[in-house]
């Protein structure tokens, strides 16, 4: 199978091209880096005319709070009106489309109880948040689609952010952690697991398809109980400091992701101590490598 992905350069594109690979499938990465833009429409119309995918998943998007809270109409071309034109090209060319969500697309989760499944509807609390909600309701303008909602994403490649990247950063340097609230709890999901939730989507067959799928770990965590993981398996022993929670997070996130293992046979295979002891070989391998 033929597989064009948005943003294939970055963190997860590239676990997920590399996964693709390995199963025998071509990949056409676009992204940014090699001045492959979504925004411009012409330019992915005349890309997926010239190669014709089988399958197009859509990775492309401003993926930071604070990058899209510094900049929202950036935020707004790339994550809306880019994807508007990932989904009109997908349509004109009658081309399956996997679109990659987020749970902060379905803040706020005030009226709720976890675990979230996939009946709530996208709303979002945040500039990123919002612009995901938006473009998932473009994506489903399209026949067929599939949306995953990714949960928490971990991994080598994203050491530097959320939670485990401030504090390894912080350890590496010889500081305290920073531990912003630690009492709310979260979904966190290593990125081979995303990678194969990836792979499942595109290879559905088509009664798996025009669904809205979660992907997460399906274990709860809270902030403390996530970042005395990673003080242990770093062999961090120094304190943490502690300050108040970011008023976007709730205070309870986890996913049902029980459709998701029934329709595509999706079951994370990292519990988090296993994804950081993976995490943390591959960071000691690349560091050898260089």
């Amino acid at each position: 199978m033929k597989i064009l992905i948005t943003g294939g350069g970055g963190f997860v594109g590239s676990a997920t091209s590399k996964l693709l690979k390995e199963n025998g499938h071509e990949v056409i990465i676009y992204d940014i880096m090699d001045k492959c833009d979504i925004r411009d429409r012409k330019q992915f119309d005349d890309c997926v005319k010239d190669v014709m995918p089988d399958r197009i998943l859509h990775l492309a998007a401003i993926a930071r709070f604070s990058e899209a809270d510094a900049n929202p109409i950036l935020a707004n071309e790339t994550n809306i009106q880019g994807t508007r034109n990932v989904v009109g090209v997908a349509e004109k060319y009658h081309i399956p489309l996997v679109y990659s969500s987020t749970g902060s697309a379905i803040m706020p989760l005030d009226k709720f109880e976890p675990p979230y499944n996939e009946t709530i509807r996208a709303c979002g609390n945040s500039v990123y948040g919002c612009s995901k909600a938006i473009a998932e309701f473009y994506v489903r303008q399209h026949t067929p689609h599939i949306v995953l909602r990714y949960a928490h994403i971990y991994g080598a490649e994203k050491r530097m952010h959320g939670l485990i990247g401030g504090y390894l950063d912080r350890i590496n340097f010889g500081m305290k952690p920073i531990l912003y609230g630690g009492k709310q709890n979260n979904d966190f999901v290593y990125i081979l697991d995303i990678a194969r939730a990836n792979m499942l989507a595109l290879i559905a067959p088509w009664d798996k398809w025009n669904q809205i799928y979660n992907v997460g770990s399906g274990e709860e965590l809270s902030a403390e109980e996530a970042g005395n993981i990673v003080c242990e398996l770093s062999g961090y022993k120094g304190g943490v400091e502690i300050r108040e929670a970011r008023t976007v997070d709730p205070s309870r996130f986890i996913f049902d992701t029980s459709k998701s293992e029934r329709m595509l046979g999706y079951k994370a295979s990292f519990s988090f101590r296993d994804g950081l002891k993976h995490m943390f070989s591959e960071i000691e391998k690349n560091g050898k490598q260089n």
